[in-house]
């Protein structure tokens, strides 16, 4: 059965990861444009909800940072430390803080994997929309019980693509494909990269979003180094998460070979420009949108930011990380979601030469592009699941 009928309260959003943080919020900030007058709740579960606060949404319940930073999963040393710190306790806390929510809200929209729908049907008990973004039927389709819970509790489920929302269908849950919010979280601001000439071939570099960015970028560096064997003047666009540090990916670079260009970056504190012989390699933070714009093609060691690029049309080549989150296992899931349009390799150097392989190729990049665009969807998801939730939300009270 689906939860009772709710109130003409606020809607809560109920995110459990720190990207789910930034989809929520995504999507938030598509319903206050569609109905202003509209109150968002947003319960972070993971963390603080750094992400959610340049939205327009009040955040409530319970927040505390744990030393996984959310990768509870991938360790018993991660689960050790996080209960030491806390986390049953937290967790409870925010059990009874959803409890006492129920009464207040409307709706509650949870964005993320089954744990969110638990939240929300368990102690919420409002009418559920639910967008699942952890799974797709391309790498694994949603467990016996995962669909159960979706066909009982909720009134509309909006997966992140349309083979998963057609499996779920054929379970008989009420899932409808409108978009993916991946693709509407990457804000391009427009503004030129430093030191890009016209015309000149843009290849960007995901290095990912965690600590193990800084493994990756001497091998990064070596892939970058066998394209320039047959591009001396090619240019590089490292897009640097912004809990990372500037100061050390450039003394990684400067130790691979790059050097500090006398230039500099004018008026940026969150820039650096490197060079190397004829090549050039702008390191920035806060200009991932625009270094995928610019990109023809990126070599990327991240998870959401591969997904993001080849929605965007830019093939992306990849091979597995030293660290312990982009291992092969990884690479080949991702592999399997995204499908041709991402080339799977060994090592740095085979990435270097597959970059220029495909660039060379134009028939292949065509279709690399073209596979992306159809497996991630294109960007407008957002507006496209507000309007579902606004639609739904008015019938609830007879508009």
């Amino acid at each position: 059965m689906k939860q009772g009928a709710g109130n003409t309260g606020p809607i809560l959003l109920i995110s459990n990861g720190h990207g789910e943080d930034l989809l929520a919020g995504v999507l938030a900030q598509a319903l206050h444009r569609q109905r202003p007058d509209l109150e968002l709740w947003a319960f972070p579960v993971v963390g603080e909800g750094h992400a959610l606060r340049r939205f327009p949404v009040k955040i409530v319940g319970v927040q505390k940072e744990m030393p996984s930073g959310g990768w509870v999963r991938q360790s018993w040393k991660a689960v050790r430390e996080d209960i030491q710190a806390g986390f049953l306790q937290l967790t409870w806390q925010q059990w009874q803080a959803l409890k006492a929510l129920g009464s207040r809200v409307s709706y509650t929209v949870p964005v993320g994997d089954i744990y969110a729908l638990f939240l929300a049907y368990r102690f919420v008990k409002r009418p559920i929309i639910f967008v699942p973004t952890a799974k797709s039927d391309y790498i694994r389709s949603h467990l016996a019980i995962e669909r159960y819970l979706m066909k009982k509790y909720c009134q509309l489920v909006m997966p992140r693509d349309e083979l998963t929302a057609k499996g779920l269908r054929q379970s008989g849950i009420p899932a409808k494909y409108v978009g993916n919010l991946m693709m509407d979280a990457i804000f391009p601001s427009g503004e030129k990269l430093y030191g890009v000439d016209s015309g000149k071939c843009v290849i960007g570099i995901l290095p990912g979003s965690r600590g193990e960015a800084y493994l990756n970028l001497p091998l990064l560096s070596l892939a970058m180094d066998e394209i320039l064997k047959e591009r001396p003047d090619a240019y590089f666009a490292v897009a640097l998460a912004g809990n990372l540090s500037l100061d050390k990916a450039a003394e990684i670079l400067i130790q691979s070979g790059w050097k500090a260009a006398a230039e500099g970056v004018s008026g940026s504190e969150r820039e650096r420009f490197l060079r190397k012989n004829g090549a050039g390699l702008l390191l920035a933070q806060g200009r991932f949108g625009d270094i995928l714009e610019a990109s023809s093609v990126c070599i990327g060691l991240a998870g959401t930011a591969n997904e993001q690029a080849v929605g965007l049309g830019k093939p992306v080549v990849a091979f597995p990380g030293p660290g312990s989150q982009f291992t092969k296992k990884f690479l080949a899931a991702q592999k399997r979601l995204l499908g041709d349009s991402l080339a799977a390799v060994e090592g740095p150097l085979e990435a270097g030469r597959a970059v220029l392989e495909i660039l060379a190729d134009g028939d292949r990049y065509r279709r690399m592009a073209a596979c992306g665009r159809e497996r991630m969807g294109e960007p407008g998801g957002a507006d496209r699941m507000a309007a579902e939730i606004i639609r739904l939300w008015d019938h609830q009270l007879g508009k």
